[in-house]
Order: structure tokens, then C-alpha cells, then sequence
């Protein structure tokens, strides 16, 4: 596994040398935050810019270039105008996910609420519950079960809202979470950990459980009972 501080000092002086006084903000989510990672981990960074255009993301690339492959770089880039205007309902988890390299994500991020989060899982539950049912209909139940494992890979990301929006706390990682969850919330992140680690997993079954999780949060984020 690469050195991500050692990788990121790096990174922030080529950044500076490519943008000078023009580099906003640079930051580290992903696996390697959150501590995480392995070796078959990306190492996600944010970078911030005055402005971006087409010339400076052909710059970015040749940034890239210089730190090489390994790890896999990825990450997010944009201007400090987009993000001051982005969408409200992504900067919880954005805010909770990025640690400050250079410079401070926060002074770049809009205010949000309680009913930004909320809005946040209503999208991404749904949309959920939507890829489900479509590729079950329109690619067959053996193409549903096949994709269980791309699935399951979104939940992390909403029990991390979903708790927060219940309780106020963000919890960090796979691990802390999985100790503040219960009943079926924690059967679908055992799921989703069994299929990371490459165990054996009951795909049907595991398919039938995501779309009822699915069903019964819409229904809890819209104030009605299980």
C-alpha cells in the first residue's frame, strides 16, 4: 500500500507548481481517510481551483502523470464557484469524508441541514431501488444477481447519512459503523462487507434484501411506518 501522506506532500507541491496562487484547496477522501485502504484501493484527492477550464484539466493531467500509477489516483476537481453553489444535498457527506490537506474545505462549503441529508438519501435510495428493478425486468433475474455486488457498494455511504441524520453523529468507517447499527440495516452492511472481502454470498437472497432495505427506507424517510 502507498505512503498516502508522503503521496499527498507530493502531490499539493506539483499541484502548486502546475496552479500556483490559483490552487484553492486540496483534500483526501476515500478509503485512505477513512483509513481503510488496501491494496486494491484508489487514492482519492479533491483539489480545488480559482477557476476551471479545459486547459486546466489537461494540466491536471499531466499532474497526474508525475505522481505515476500507484496508487490509482482518482478523486474529484472543480472551481471554488461550483462548489460554493453545489448541491446542498452532497455536502454532508463531503464535508464528513475530506481531510484538509491544504487549505480548508470548510470555508468553501455552503451551509446545509438536517433535510439536505434527508434529501440526499431520498435521491440515492431511490435511485437505488430503481437500478434494482430495472436490470431485474429489463436484463433478467441472473443479470440482477450478477450486479448485487456493484450495488451493494452504495450502501456504506447512505447508513453513514441515515445514522447521522437519526442521531448527529458521522461515523468514519466500515468498522464504527457496523458497531452503531442493528436489525436489518446491519444485516445489508454485513452484506456489503462480505461481498468487499470476496466471501461467498447467497446473491438472491442478498438481492431480496437490498430492494426490501430499500422499500422500507423510502418509507421511513417519508415519516410512515415499517
Amino acid at each position: 500500500m502507498a505512503d498516502a501522506h508522503a503521496y499527498m506532500e507530493k502531490m499539493v507541491r506539483c499541484l502548486g507548481q502546475a496552479f500556483g496562487g490559483r490552487l484553492r484547496y486540496v483534500g483526501l477522501q476515500g478509503s485512505y481517510a477513512r483509513g481503510e485502504a488496501d491494496k486494491n484501493s484508489d487514492l482519492d484527492v479533491m483539489t480545488v481551483l480559482d477557476a476551471l477550464t479545459v486547459q486546466d484539466l489537461d494540466a491536471y493531467r499531466a499532474v497526474l502523470a508525475q505522481m505515476g500509477d500507484e496508487p490509482r489516483p482518482c478523486g474529484f476537481l472543480c472551481g471554488e464557484a461550483e462548489l460554493r453553489g453545489w448541491n446542498r444535498a452532497e455536502l454532508c457527506q463531503l464535508s464528513h469524508e475530506t481531510r484538509d490537506v491544504y487549505g480548508r474545505l470548510a470555508d468553501f462549503l455552503p451551509a446545509w441541514s438536517a433535510e439536505d441529508v434527508r434529501a440526499y438519501l431520498r435521491t440515492g435510495v431511490g435511485d437505488l431501488y430503481h437500478a434494482l428493478c430495472h436490470c431485474y425486468i429489463y436484463s433478467g433475474p441472473q443479470a440482477a444477481r450478477e450486479g448485487v455486488p456493484g450495488a451493494y457498494k452504495r450502501v456504506f455511504y447512505l447508513l453513514q447519512n441515515w445514522h447521522y441524520l437519526r442521531t448527529g453523529q458521522w461515523v468514519g468507517s466500515k468498522a464504527a459503523l457496523r458497531a452503531c447499527l442493528e436489525m436489518e440495516d446491519l444485516r445489508v452492511l454485513e452484506t456489503a462487507l462480505a461481498l468487499r472481502r470476496g466471501e461467498p454470498v447467497d446473491l438472491e437472497e442478498a438481492y431480496g434484501r437490498l430492494l426490501s432495505w430499500c422499500r422500507e427506507m423510502l418509507a421511513q424517510l417519508n415519516g410512515q411506518d415499517k
